[in-house]
């Protein structure tokens, strides 16, 4: 179960532009150094680990995305020695998003590659291919916003060299400024 909260933005600024979005986002992420099956089951079981999330960001009217959020990681699953320990991170990222109306009045929304920090380390990270989304839009300048068609295998690659894959769901709530 995937629980979403409702956030409001304020500019701390009173003459900068408001953002054209204002958004929470939750999910959760399998992750597998030794990558996915046709199945999509980890490829090594020992060695993966799941990761949950939650977010607020904003989006300008150019679609420029800023995120900051927090993940709690599992350690690996299985017996035997653990490739990844437990642990929790704060981070911000950045990236690009376009969005299309389609013809039943909702929008498809592609993201760019995320790029971001771990902001309690230091690391920078990247992940790749960007996720399709399907954004209903509500009544009241609030919609609901869900990772759409098939899984898709990002790679999550750190600055020290260190990647794996992930497939990620993700429901997001989004909220236009009035």
């Amino acid at each position: 179960m995937v629980l979403t909260i409702a956030v409001a933005a304020v500019p701390t600024n009173a003459a900068a532009p408001p953002p054209t979005l204002v958004y929470a986002t939750s999910g959760n992420c399998l992750n597998s150094p030794m990558g996915f099956t046709a199945k999509l089951e980890p490829g090594n079981v020992g060695v993966a680990w799941t990761t949950s999330f939650n977010a607020v960001g904003t989006t300008d009217v150019g679609g420029n995305v800023t995120e900051v959020g927090e993940s709690v990681d599992t350690a690996s699953f299985g017996a035997g020695p653990r490739m990844h320990a437990a642990g929790a991170n704060a981070y911000r990222v950045a990236f690009a998003a376009t969005a299309n109306e389609n013809p039943d009045g909702s929008y498809t929304v592609v993201t760019g590659t995320l790029r971001g920090t771990f902001t309690h380390a230091g690391q920078s990270f990247t992940a790749s291919p960007g996720l399709t989304f399907k954004r209903w839009v509500g009544q009241n300048g609030a919609s609901v916003e869900v990772a759409a068609g098939p899984p898709v295998i990002q790679t999550l690659s750190l600055a020290n060299g260190v990647s794996f894959a992930r497939i990620c769901t993700v429901t997001t709530v989004i909220a236009v400024p009035r």
